[in-house]
């Protein structure tokens, strides 16, 4: 009979032994806060909210959750996220990854919110923590150049160039722009000028270098119309802002004809979508529509309807619709339309 209870006993030993040596089926927390992430991949917020703060009921020390939550919460509700990164920033023994992703986080909460010297503050606290962090360095850079410090923006380049030279080929050219008008906040024109010139020698040009030739040889029309061109091939998606500054040079010089001259020699060198545009409504103006149907059938054939092409295809046809109307304000419309969709589809 004893032997008989014992060995009932090791039975349920044995077995409790190795039911708690199988693997739970509950998840653990890594796993949790990875559905949580996978919810806010598959742009499902709501499940993402329910999981993160299910797992900060259970344990209100789970740091990556409530950041995760702020960083949620930031396009709802600004004030709730920037007090949980607030907080959770204090907090003692944090890892050096974790303070950095946090700092990040509350940079991001002041951008929002329009404060630049708070978010600058933040990210010169993840520097402090990992001076090489290239995105903290490459938002330093934006705000000084948007605040045009342009010494503190070149300090900030030379910085990504010497940690990362992969990108030194193409950010050469910024780097040449930004100790440009380093120079011209300076007052020394000689340096400033022949830093631009370098900067559009690079292979990958830095736009705003052209724009900058522009504006500083606005005196001579020719000159500034050639740099503000060399922009809109370089930039497409702005080629409606610099052919419309090119167009207010020449009307201010009441150079009216050499407006569709210049179309004109622009599409004898290739389609450019806005030239294209222009030129058909220069034509409709002055009632020359043969003139306007035989520049559409030139370029029609060359563009297939379903290929990449497709955006100048619908351009060439918008133009088409657009002199087969008598209405004015149809083809205003379908003109205004036109130049919506080379700045959204970044066309030429």
């Amino acid at each position: 009979m004893n032997i008989t209870y014992f060995l009932l006993v090791l039975i349920l030993l044995i077995i409790v032994y190795f039911v708690n040596k199988r693997p739970s089926q509950k998840p653990s927390d890594i796993e949790v806060y990875n559905q949580a992430l996978k919810a806010i991949i598959d742009n499902n917020h709501e499940k993402a909210f329910k999981i993160l703060k299910d797992m900060i009921a259970k344990d209100s020390n789970n740091t990556e959750a409530y950041l995760l939550l702020g960083n949620l919460l930031r396009d709802r509700d600004i004030d709730k996220a920037t007090k949980i990164h607030q907080t959770i920033i204090v907090r003692p023994k944090l890892s050096k990854e974790l303070k950095v992703q946090i700092h990040q986080a509350l940079g991001l909460d002041y951008l929002e919110i329009g404060n630049t010297v708070r978010a600058e503050d933040e990210f010169k606290n993840m520097l402090n923590l990992d001076s090489k962090n290239r995105w903290s360095l490459g938002m330093l850079k934006n705000i000084a150049t948007d605040n045009k410090s342009w010494n503190n923006a070149l300090d900030y380049e030379k910085k990504l160039i010497k940690y990362y030279p992969e990108i030194k080929k193409r950010d050469e050219s910024k780097l040449n722009y930004f100790v440009a008008m380093d120079y011209k906040d300076k007052d020394n024109e000689k340096n400033y000028l022949y830093y631009l010139k370098k900067s559009i020698k690079s292979d990958h040009v830095y736009g705003e270098s052209y724009l900058e030739l522009s504006s500083h040889h606005i005196d001579n029309t020719e000159l500034a119309m050639k740099y503000l061109t060399m922009f809109s091939k370089a930039n497409p998606s702005a080629s409606v802002t610099a052919f419309k500054r090119i167009e207010n040079l020449l009307f201010d010089k009441k150079r009216f004809d050499d407006v569709e001259s210049l179309y004109k020699k622009i599409l004898d060198d290739g389609f450019n979508s806005y030239a294209f545009n222009r030129l058909i409504d220069i034509y409709l103006e002055k009632n020359e529509k043969e003139e306007a149907v035989e520049l559409v059938e030139k370029f029609m054939p060359r563009f297939d309807y379903h290929s990449k092409s497709s955006n100048k295809s619908y351009v060439i046809r918008l133009n088409r619709m657009k002199i087969d109307s008598d209405s004015f304000e149809t083809r205003k419309a379908l003109s205004s339309f036109c130049n919506d969709i080379i700045e959204n589809a970044n066309i030429n």
